[in-house]
């Protein structure tokens, strides 16, 4: 076709790339709680594409139902060889896992690595509670975002600024899409019966403890309010900690910590033995903690060992962000709550692996300097950085409101088939460089409507 005219060449790409999107099939493996994903496939199907979804267990069962369905009742240790041919008789493309922590998604990550397929990474969103995370190759720790300041401030100048859409309080929508995934999981334990979930507590004991959490928030609302008073009412610089949950694997995976408890001791030690003789220490746990481990009392006792009574305290209920006017700094394992911190000007640290922790976000001395010699975060930094991370990795919208779930989904799939429109615009541009160089002449309506094609293609 080279030896045509360019305007014949344009409209044969142009014709091949309209119809990429009917040889993609992409497979899901695990997904967020509720009807995401199966939303998610619906979009892709109306846009060319085909999807699947492996069933784990009868959680997934009745999140996706049964409709392109592909159960897996086998035990961990055989799942990559069941993967491995199931994606070659399927003919997938692209693999879809959420988080790329859980023993299923790592198993699918190094399948789709050795078949040279798509990976691509849901999660929750680095700027929450309006974005949730897309990417390819991984997320958090294992993120190919770069850690470089001079890479956001150079890329945010073409970026057009992020606008948030609101929506409403996602919590009990969250806790119900999770109560419901698991009661199906139960259920339906006898058809899956090798199936494990990889969780440090079992779901009937979490279950306990959320529930006595929450009468406990309740019926000592005084008691919490007066520990958060206690800790605001001195007069030295006030610290922060903000706890992950118990078995995040944030935690587990992306620090040196195997626990909260040794999280704790640490910073407690650290604080002992470099804070200043007024500073203060506020443990704040997470919001979706499920009460099952004693942090308090491990706060209380290794406050008791190194003569800080008085000076540390501990918070299991409240809002973290009103906390933020009377911070002086926040510690974090690397809770995307700490890009929260960043973004009110409080001065972070972070212990673990973090997509923002770099130099002008975060202190970056050792944590023994963070109480007298903390470093402040660069607002310019932090708003190129918020640019081009939501740019390059965030999808606007929830998993568990329903407005936003459909936002999110629609902008999913045109986000997960966005490269072969990229690719095709690129070819367009390259096409018209090479052009120029050799001085030929290219219609401007051929070029006009093989970019309107482009478009269609992207906003579809």
């Amino acid at each position: 076709m080279i030896h045509g005219s360019a305007g014949t060449f344009l409209h044969y790409s142009a014709e091949k790339s309209a119809n990429n999107n009917d040889q993609r099939h992409f497979l899901i493996i695990l997904g967020p709680f509720g009807r995401f994903t199966s939303a998610l496939a619906a979009n892709l199907k109306g846009m060319g594409a085909k999807c699947s979804r492996v069933i784990l267990n009868g959680g997934d069962l009745y999140d996706w139902g049964h409709k392109n369905a592909l159960p897996y009742r086998g035990d961990q240790q055989g799942f990559d060889q069941w993967l491995s041919r199931t994606v070659r008789r399927e003919q997938i493309t692209d693999v879809i896992i959420y988080g790329d922590a859980h023993p299923y998604c790592v198993a699918a990550k190094q399948v789709a690595a050795s078949l040279g397929l798509s990976l691509w990474v849901m999660e929750q969103g680095y700027f929450r509670p309006f974005w949730v995370t897309l990417e390819q190759g991984g997320v958090n720790g294992n993120s190919g975002l770069p850690r470089n300041p001079e890479y956001y401030l150079r890329m945010a100048a073409t970026q057009a600024e992020p606008i948030d859409t609101w929506l409403p309080p996602l919590t009990p929508r969250a806790v119900r899409n999770i109560f419901r995934y698991h009661a199906a999981a139960i259920l339906a334990s006898a058809v899956f019966p090798r199936f494990r979930m990889p969780y440090r507590h079992g779901v009937m004991s979490q279950l306990g403890g959320h529930a006595r959490r929450y009468l406990g928030q309740k019926l000592f609302r005084a008691r919490h309010a007066a520990d958060v008073a206690r800790a605001l009412a001195g007069e030295g610089p006030l610290f922060v900690v903000i706890l992950q949950r118990p078995g995040d694997s944030q935690l587990v995976t992306h620090s040196p910590f195997e626990t909260v408890a040794e999280f704790i001791g640490h910073v407690i030690g650290n604080f002992a033995a470099h804070a200043p003789a007024d500073a203060r220490l506020l443990f704040k746990s997470h919001p979706l903690d499920h009460g099952l481990e004693q942090h308090r009392r491990e706060i209380t006792m290794a406050a008791a060992r190194h003569g800080l009574a008085d000076r540390v305290f501990f918070s299991d209920a409240g809002d973290l962000n009103k906390l933020i006017p009377h911070m002086d700094g926040a510690v974090t394992v690397n809770s995307t709550a700490g890009l929260a911190m960043i973004a009110h000007g409080v001065p972070t640290v972070v212990l673990g692996e973090a997509i923002y922790d770099m130099s002008g976000l975060t202190h970056r001395a050792p944590l023994a300097l963070f109480w007298t010699a903390r470093e402040v975060p660069d607002p310019q930094l932090y708003a190129a950085f918020r640019k081009v991370v939501i740019a390059q990795t965030q999808i606007a919208g929830a998993y568990a409101d329903p407005h936003g779930l459909n936002m999110a989904a629609r902008s999913t799939a045109r986000r997960l088939l966005r490269p072969v429109a990229a690719e095709r615009r690129q070819t367009a541009v390259s096409l018209k460089r090479w052009a120029e160089r050799k001085q030929l002449a290219i219609a401007k309506a051929d070029v006009a409507l093989f970019l309107e094609d482009i478009e269609m293609t992207e906003d579809a």
